[in-house]
């Protein structure tokens, strides 16, 4: 089997990015956060340390955060809204003598933005000698030029968030990479998906919902990348909570639409499979000069926010095809004629992908899933 793996995280150019579940951790190096001092002491809290997530009904704020050393600590909170900033009566932290907490507030407004403060002070000293960190909640929108992607790869369970440079809503990206009606074409025809310079990312961490034993990291000033063991395709709580300069708010994401069965068919026909392209070789399905190649799938989801793209890697001097069909048509054809250039004699991929577009157009986000199943060829 010639196995060309094509990185579907990639929007086909230098500028291109990625997205989440339970776990899914993308911390990026510390950076200076606005402190408030009690008593002129400084706090034990890293500030940078901070992540908040609100639940699902926005009744409940998760709130985790780490101590240079062991200390107890106080919780309250401010409508950001409020004229007076003064906060409600504090509560303690359940954690006591800890290093690291993970707390739960209860009382936040749903429909307003809070400062979280937290009062801590070293265990073996007294409450008096407490200091003050105060954390803004509020969400991590892209500035008017910036666009920030975040992009998910079920199929290679993978990740990647990243940022390029562009004045255009996100919902204006997101048509231009759902436009087009059914077609296939030499890959070398014609360019393919979203080619805009990448922009360094001002998101400082992130966390997310939708998979699970996701590790990341930031590789370079553009780009957070990770992987994860499992995706939670029933789940319908995906969300993605980011760190800016401004503060760590939560981006709630739609669950997207997937692939339920795909079915590759030429002389005979076979199920698609979810292969990561390891060293373990599918059945291949035969193809000849006179058949067509027909790509047919079902959906999980509406689809109407959703593309489907068919890829046959480049081998040789076969330059590759590619195929697009809005993913409600549920069938791509490769016609004859670009079957019969396919090279003989050679196990290929042939890939169909579920790329699921959303647009967050107030924030200045747009987030792509993207599922996919493949099957060997072999043109004889």
């Amino acid at each position: 089997m010639i196995r060309a793996f094509v990185p579907f995280l990639t929007l086909l150019g230098p500028a291109v990015f990625m997205l989440s579940l339970d776990s899914c951790k993308l911390m990026a190096p510390p950076k200076a956060s606005k402190r408030i001092l009690t008593n002129g002491h400084k706090s034990l809290v890293d500030p940078d340390s901070v992540q908040i997530e609100r639940s699902g009904d926005g009744s409940l704020i998760s709130l985790s955060f780490e101590a240079s050393k062991a200390v107890d600590c106080e919780l309250s909170f401010f409508p950001l809204s409020s004229i007076s900033k003064i906060p409600g009566p504090g509560v303690a932290c359940k954690s006591k003598s800890a290093t690291t907490f993970s707390e739960v507030l209860t009382g936040a407004p749903k429909d307003q933005l809070v400062a979280i403060i937290i009062k801590s002070w070293d265990t073996a000293a007294s409450p008096a000698t407490a200091a003050s960190v105060t954390v803004n909640e509020t969400s991590p929108k892209a500035d008017e030029n910036t666009l920030n992607l975040l992009l998910v790869d079920i199929g290679a369970r993978r990740l990647e968030l990243t940022a390029i440079g562009t004045s255009s809503a996100p919902s204006a990206v997101m048509s231009g990479a759902l436009s087009g009606d059914s077609s296939c074409w030499l890959s070398t025809a014609k360019p393919f998906g979203i080619n805009t310079p990448r922009k360094a990312l001002l998101i400082l961490g992130a966390t997310s919902k939708g998979f699970i034993n996701s590790a990341a990291s930031r590789t370079s000033p553009y780009v957070f990348t990770g992987i994860f063991s499992a995706a939670q395709r029933q789940s319908t709580e995906w969300s993605v909570s980011a760190k800016t300069t401004g503060g760590s708010g939560q981006l709630r994401i739609a669950t997207p639409t997937l692939l339920n069965n795909v079915t590759f068919a030429g002389r005979n026909q076979s199920q698609g499979i979810s292969d990561s392209l390891d060293d373990v070789d599918p059945p291949a399905l035969g193809l000849d000069a006179n058949t067509t190649l027909v790509t047919t799938w079902s959906l999980v989801g509406d689809g109407k926010s959703a593309v489907a793209i068919l890829t046959i890697p480049p081998y040789g001097a076969f330059p590759g095809i590619t195929c697009q069909s809005p993913a409600i048509a549920g069938k791509i054809t490769v016609p004859t004629v670009l079957v019969a250039k396919i090279p003989t004699g050679s196990r290929l991929w042939a890939s169909l992908r579920l790329d699921s577009w959303q647009a967050l157009d107030a924030d200045r986000w747009a987030i792509r899933v993207s599922d996919w199943k493949s099957m060997g060829i072999t043109r004889q």
